[in-house]
């Protein structure tokens, strides 16, 4: 299954890049096994881990861990404040 990842913010200057395409196993595929998968390769990818970051999926916000499906688009964003 392949889906898209992006990073939103902070997060994008963080990860040093906009996204990511990524191939998942079916049977193993959430939002915390995408965390897994870039922290294998990138310790910037830690700070998605983080508690306060939300995930956005397909252009709504989810709950953690997210359940995923092929094609989705999952976006990592940092907390905000507004005023």
């Amino acid at each position: 299954m392949q889906i898209t990842v992006r990073y939103v913010a902070a997060l994008r200057d963080r990860m040093g890049r906009p996204g990511d395409t990524l191939t998942l196993a079916a049977d193993t595929a959430d939002s915390e096994a995408v965390i897994a998968r870039l922290r294998e390769t990138d310790t910037a990818a830690e700070a998605l881990a983080h508690p306060s970051v939300r995930l956005i999926l397909n252009d709504a916000i989810v709950p953690r861990p997210a359940a995923l499906a092929d094609g989705d688009t999952l976006a990592f964003c940092p907390p905000f404040t507004g005023g």
